[in-house]
């Protein structure tokens, strides 16, 4: 129930708008005169406010006038108690920012009635303010976190720019694990999403997939046709850690990326997209080989790009291919699967997909 300020100079009718509130339930502090109710009503947790319209001193119009000026009692409600013959003058108390009047002498269901509809309404104003606060903090912590992930991802981009950046002229010769990842279902997911949609796909994996490649050190990586090549250069390897044994590292934490990603799908792109999306599922390839990092100049001096080049690069590539058209989750070549077996590394890939995995990969190996 409520606390209502009431004031009215009239002492008997003072004490019968007090019984009848405080038998209906509500806790009532009443005043013979405005301006002790007006500092009463300053304290801040009234929550309606009863004032009759002649009082002696302030009236009840300069009282409500007073309040509406006041930004912590702007939308307090007022009802205002006016004799018959004062009727005529209601205009200036709903002018000042009365909220309803009982008009004298009242039943008392009358002044509850306009006591209950005056706290329903306080309340419906009191609930959609608060809706609108949410919002505006929903939108305020929307933007927020759209900031925070534009300024990681641009950071991350620069330090892996500046990771992989190199000052040399003249072409760049790594020799090590060579992996290629990409999107199973690419024509499923193409026909489902929009261009946005779809770039904002392989964005999210692709960002995940470099992330972790540079948690696990990789020396170069770059985008060769529809798949992202990552090198992990055999020359910095240590005592401890074989490029291979980063390489098996990566590729554990792929199953993490992928239910990461299927999170992704089912919140941010099913609930706007009319067909079914398919299962998010990527394809790894790895091959132990070399490549030669071409640097391309523009023009003018103004456009620098590396270009990997080799016979292992397109070996990769089509490697990539043949995985993706089969639906395979990994593929090793021959060269990564006796590499991996001379350093004493076992050549699997645990996924649930396909338990067959190893037997047909190495099928398809002989084949190549």
């Amino acid at each position: 129930m409520a606390l209502i300020v009431v004031c009215e100079d009239d002492d008997a009718t003072r004490l019968m708008i007090s019984a009848i509130l405080t038998k209906a339930g509500h806790q009532v502090e009443a005043f013979s005169d405005a301006l002790a109710g007006l500092a009463r009503l300053k304290e801040g947790d009234a929550e309606l406010l009863i004032s009759d319209v002649r009082m002696p001193g302030k009236d009840g119009f300069e009282l409500i006038s007073q309040l509406r000026e006041d930004k912590t009692l702007l939308e307090l409600p007022c009802i205002l108690l006016t004799s018959l013959k004062d009727r005529a003058h209601m205009r200036v108390g709903m002018t000042s920012g009365a909220n309803d009047y009982v008009t004298k002498p009242f039943q008392p269901s009358e002044l509850l009635e306009a006591v209950q509809s005056q706290l329903k309404r306080a309340m419906q104003l009191y609930i959609l303010h608060s809706d609108e606060a949410m919002r505006k903090v929903d939108t305020a912590v929307g933007q927020r976190t759209d900031e925070l992930i534009e300024h990681y991802e641009k950071r991350l981009e620069r330090e892996l720019q500046s990771r992989w950046q190199r000052s040399d002229t003249s072409s760049v010769q790594l020799r090590g694990s060579m992996m290629a990842c990409g999107l199973l279902q690419q024509e499923a997911w193409l026909a489902a999403l929009s261009s946005a949609q779809m770039a904002d796909l392989a964005r999210q994996f692709f960002n995940k997939v470099a992330d972790s490649a540079a948690l696990f050190h990789a020396e170069h990586l770059q985008f060769v046709g529809d798949g992202l090549l990552i090198v992990f250069d055999a020359s910095k390897d240590t005592p401890s850690m074989h490029h291979a044994g980063r390489v098996r590292k990566l590729l554990q934490s792929m199953n993490t990326i992928r239910s990461s990603m299927q999170a992704y799908v089912q919140e941010h792109l099913a609930p706007n997209c009319a067909m079914q999306l398919p299962p998010f599922a990527y394809s790894m390839v790895v091959h132990e080989g070399q490549l030669s990092l071409g640097k391309l100049d523009g023009v003018t001096g103004g456009i620098e790009q590396l270009v990997p080049v080799g016979q292992d690069v397109q070996l990769l590539s089509k490697l990539l291919k043949a995985a993706q058209s089969l639906n395979w989750p990994a593929l090793f070549s021959p060269a990564a699967v006796a590499h991996w077996k001379s350093v004493g590394l076992e050549q699997s890939y645990s996924d649930q997909r396909d338990a067959k995995i190893g037997e047909q990969t190495l099928r398809l190996n002989r084949a190549e």
